[in-house]
């Protein structure tokens, strides 16, 4: 086909070939740039959808994760439960110890005291009743050795009851302490693995999230790239002088990046930030330092208004209509140039509409630098809306 149209440039008057020759180079340019922007767009689209898949599996670990996590904090409530009962029974053992003690420490007393007991009733049982009454002083004496001869029996045998119940009793005691203690670090070493278990499980989580988290980084540094290649075909389609840093009277033109805090260089994901926002919301919501921020303030600042949810540069052909404005392939003062090359597409004001058919546009973010540009071009595939 080419080569026929050669033959034909052959015949042609030597001015209509090299018009014909111009045009075919243009063609052919053109025809390079929208397969470079299909393919770097279908490179995007390709890594936001596995970042997508990736961001989904993320999120399902997460959910998965938190179950973990709900599971060993309600593990961790029952072992601090546990834990507070084995202080309180090893407390109450311990005081059983003590009591103990003090329980052998008394039952030796009262055996010293029934040692002497029984002396003494031993005694006094080698002497007659007629002999104890001889040898008291009065009647009121006998009574009162009588009386205290009968205590002392009646004491003794409770002494002695009481010492066997309670050594029963301690014992008993100290068989159920000991017994829920050992149950107690049973329960302790079961419930010990069961957190180790899940602990394991949630590391293993956390794994693959982690390794989701790194595909996602890396897919977004190769968006970057694909990002700052587009930037560089905007440069080599519309040209500029690279862009001056806050120009154009734009109040927001020394933003920050929010990636890397700085004002100048390359923000990759052409996010810069006002107060920790990245949206100014006195043009419509659009990104600071963003072509399509710098005209909506354009626009605004010259009595036009431009509303919310225009979206991305290469929507506003599209969103246009059905908000009441006017798209046309005629340039003219006050329009948006719309591009619909790349992923996001380009949006510029149009400064002016020279006789020759070129305007003069007035940008931001041509390059990714988030700078000021103004310079002719050809309107030559943009579109235009009034607003």
């Amino acid at each position: 086909m080419l080569k026929q149209k050669l033959n034909k440039i052959r015949l042609m008057p030597k001015r209509f070939s090299i018009l014909v020759l111009s045009s075919l180079f243009t063609i052919a340019v053109i025809s390079t740039s929208l397969v470079y922007a299909n393919h770097l767009d279908d490179d995007i689209s390709g890594l936001r959808e596995e970042n997508a898949s990736h961001q989904s599996a993320v999120d399902e670990l997460e959910v998965e994760a938190d179950s973990y996590q709900s599971a060993i904090n309600r593990l961790q409530d029952r072992i601090n439960g546990v834990q507070a009962q084995i202080v309180a029974n090893q407390n109450k053992h311990a005081q059983l110890q003590r009591d103990i003690i003090a329980a052998e420490e008394e039952l030796a007393r009262q055996k010293d005291v029934l040692g002497q007991n029984i002396k003494t009733m031993y005694l006094e049982s080698q002497i007659s009743t007629l002999e104890i009454l001889a040898a008291s002083k009065s009647l009121g004496e006998f009574i009162d050795r009588e009386q205290y001869r009968n205590a002392v029996q009646d004491k003794i045998t409770a002494t002695v009851d009481k010492i066997a119940q309670l050594k029963q009793e301690l014992v008993v005691q100290k068989n159920t302490v000991e017994r829920l203690i050992a149950e107690q670090t049973q329960l302790q070493n079961n419930l010990s693995a069961d957190r180790n278990e899940q602990s394991q499980l949630l590391a293993y989580t956390e794994g693959q999230q982690a390794g989701y988290t790194q595909k996602i980084k890396s897919n977004n540094a190769k968006i970057a790239e694909l990002k700052r290649q587009q930037a560089l075909e905007n440069i080599r389609r519309f040209g500029g002088s690279g862009g001056r840093l806050g120009g154009g009277g734009y109040p927001w033109g020394y933003a920050k990046c929010i990636h890397t805090g700085n004002v100048e260089g390359w923000c990759s994901n052409y996010d810069w930030a006002v107060g920790g926002s990245i949206y100014n919301w006195q043009t419509g919501g659009y990104g600071f330092r963003n072509c399509t921020d710098w005209v909506s303030f354009r626009i605004r600042s010259s009595g036009g208004y431009v509303p919310s949810g225009m979206g991305n540069a290469n929507q506003w052909d599209n969103r246009a209509p059905g908000k009441g404005y006017v798209v046309s392939s005629t340039p003219k003062v006050g329009a948006v140039a719309v591009s619909n090359f790349g992923f996001y597409g380009h949006v510029m004001y149009v400064e002016a509409v020279n006789e020759d058919g070129s305007i003069l546009v007035s940008d931001y973010n041509r390059a990714g630098t988030g700078k000021y540009d103004a310079n002719v071009i050809s309107p030559a595939g943009l579109l235009f809306v009034y607003f």
